[in-house]
C-alpha cells in the first residue's frame, strides 16, 4: 500500500452515481481499489460499476440504497460491519436540500435532508469506525460545504447539515488522533454537479472562475483525508474566503450571505 497515492484497499462512496461522488470512484478505481458504490439511481450505479470494472479490472459492488430509509440505511451499515469483506476508506458523499425560503418548503423534504446531510453520516460512521480503530488504518472523508460557515438564505437546512458535518468530522478528528484513522471534512465552494443544476437559485454574483470542477474536489479530498488532514477547502479562491470567514463579525456575514444567495 505504500506505493499507492491512497494508502486504501477498499472503499464504500455513497451518492457516487453523479458529481462529486463519480468522480471519486474514478480516481479510486484507477489505483486499483476495490468500491462499494452506494445511491438511490441503480441503473446508473450499474452502469457506473461496469464501466469502472472494465476500465480498472477492480471489483466494484454497486449497492443501491436510499439513506433517508431507515431499512435501507440498515442494509449499508451491514456492509460496512462485514469483517468478511472489510471497507479501509468511507466517503459520506450524498446529500441533497431543496433551495428556497425554509417556511414555504415542505417539512417533510427538509426531514429527509437532516436524515441524509447529518443522520446518515453519523451512522455510517459509526457503523465502520471501530473495526478501523481496531486495524489501526482506515479513513473517513466526509463532504461538507463552504455554506455551513456562511449564512444561506435559500439553504437554511442544507446549510445547517453541513456546518454539523463539518464540526462532527473535526471533532472525529481529534477523538481519533493517533489511531491510524483519518478523518477529515472535505469543504468546497460553489461545484459544478447535479445538486446546483437541479435547483434554481436565479442570478449569482460570483464570476464563473470560482466554480470547481467535481474531480479537482475529488482528488483534494482524497489527498487530504490520505495524509490526515482534518480539513481540505479546494481552490486557493475559496481556501482564504474560508480564512477570512472564520474572523468575519456575524452581522457581516449574514449580509455577505444574503449578497451571494440575492435574499
Amino acid at each position: 500500500m505504500a506505493d499507492r497515492p491512497y494508502p486504501y484497499r477498499t472503499a464504500l462512496i455513497t451518492g457516487a452515481s453523479s458529481g462529486i461522488g463519480t468522480a471519486l470512484a474514478r480516481r479510486l478505481a484507477a489505483q486499483g481499489v476495490s468500491l462499494v458504490l452506494v445511491a438511490r439511481r441503480a441503473e446508473r450505479l450499474r452502469e457506473l460499476a461496469e464501466e469502472l470494472h472494465r476500465a480498472h479490472g477492480v471489483e466494484v459492488e454497486a449497492l443501491p440504497a436510499d439513506l433517508t430509509d431507515p431499512e435501507q440505511l440498515q442494509r449499508v451499515e451491514a456492509r460496512l460491519t462485514d469483517s468478511d469483506r472489510p471497507i479501509e476508506l468511507l466517503v459520506n458523499n450524498a446529500g441533497s436540500g431543496a433551495a428556497g425560503v425554509f417556511g414555504n418548503l415542505p417539512v417533510d423534504g427538509e426531514e429527509a435532508t437532516v436524515r441524509l446531510n447529518s443522520q446518515a453520516p453519523v451512522r455510517l460512521t459509526r457503523a465502520v469506525l471501530p473495526r478501523l480503530r481496531m486495524a489501526g488504518h482506515g479513513g473517513v472523508l466526509n463532504v461538507s460545504s463552504l455554506t455551513g460557515q456562511l449564512p444561506s438564505p435559500s439553504l437554511t437546512t442544507y446549510a445547517a447539515t453541513k456546518a454539523f458535518l463539518t464540526h462532527f468530522s473535526q471533532n472525529l478528528a481529534v477523538e481519533n488522533r493517533g489511531t491510524g484513522v483519518h478523518v477529515t471534512a472535505l469543504v468546497p465552494g460553489l461545484t459544478k454537479t447535479d445538486y446546483f443544476a437541479s435547483n434554481d437559485f436565479g442570478p449569482t454574483p460570483l464570476p464563473k472562475f470560482l466554480w470547481l470542477g467535481a474531480d479537482q474536489v475529488a482528488a483534494a479530498g482524497l489527498k487530504a483525508v490520505a495524509a490526515g488532514s482534518r480539513r481540505c477547502v479546494p481552490g486557493a479562491p475559496y481556501k482564504l474566503a474560508s480564512a477570512l470567514l472564520s474572523c468575519t463579525p456575524p452581522p457581516l456575514k449574514r449580509a455577505l450571505g444574503r449578497y451571494v444567495w440575492r435574499r
